[in-house]
């Protein structure tokens, strides 16, 4: 497993042109949406932010098609889909990222259910090659608890990695008052052969006004 993410990462850094842009994003909206939806749920059946985070990525994919696809053979391919993919953390130490097959076509209860479905099948190896094989994007999240920041490496011949640190309590202006607010700060990876800083800005500002707004996702 470290053998194989090694060689993945070692090529990517040598043949990915690499840039980020990081904003901290205010999720306190997030958080009283899933408290609201989650009262009369059973816990095997309530939503985490990490699905919210996935929705809102595959979104603002689609809003930006220029970070959703595959560079090969000296030329971008854009994805006529979303496949997120997850990266999840395996219990005997690596790291794997399968893919959320057609994930702009799944509700948010929808993609709950596909996340928990790849986590266990992952960590039991029996994740299929088309799902570890054809991501178009890939989200990392540290979870509730870690680092505030990650700054990740793309996986090739993937675009794109959206990374998101582990949500922090800080103080924040709400209109000219400081109040304590739940925020996470978004690193998005981009490769510099396909996207520019105006693209992965936009990409950015969408996921934000999405959160914002996790009804709507």
């Amino acid at each position: 497993m470290r053998k194989a993410i090694a060689a993945a990462m070692t090529r990517a850094k040598q043949t990915i042109p690499h840039f980020y842009l990081s904003q901290t994003i205010d999720v306190q909206p997030a958080l009283d949406w899933l408290a609201g939806v989650n009262a009369t749920r059973q816990p095997a059946e309530r939503l985490l932010l990490g699905a919210l985070f996935v929705r809102a990525s595959v979104r603002a994919a689609q809003s930006v098609p220029g970070l959703n696809g595959h560079y090969e053979g000296g030329a971008f391919r854009p994805a006529s889909q979303v496949n997120a993919g997850v990266a999840v953390a395996l219990r005997g130490g690596g790291l794997v990222a399968p893919a959320l097959l057609d994930a702009g076509g799944m509700s948010v209860n929808e993609t709950m259910a596909g996340m928990r479905d790849l986590v266990t099948r992952a960590r039991a190896g029996r994740l299929r090659s088309s799902e570890m094989t054809q991501g178009t994007i890939t989200i990392s999240s540290l979870g509730d608890s870690g680092a505030e920041a990650m700054t990740g490496v793309i996986f090739p011949p993937q675009v794109a990695l959206v990374g998101l640190g582990a949500p922090q309590l800080r103080p924040w202006v709400i209109e000219g008052a400081v109040v304590p607010r739940t925020v996470v700060t978004l690193t998005l990876s981009a490769d510099h052969r396909v996207s520019d800083g105006r693209q992965a800005a936009k990409f950015i500002v969408e996921f934000e006004t999405l959160i914002a707004s996790p009804e709507t996702l």
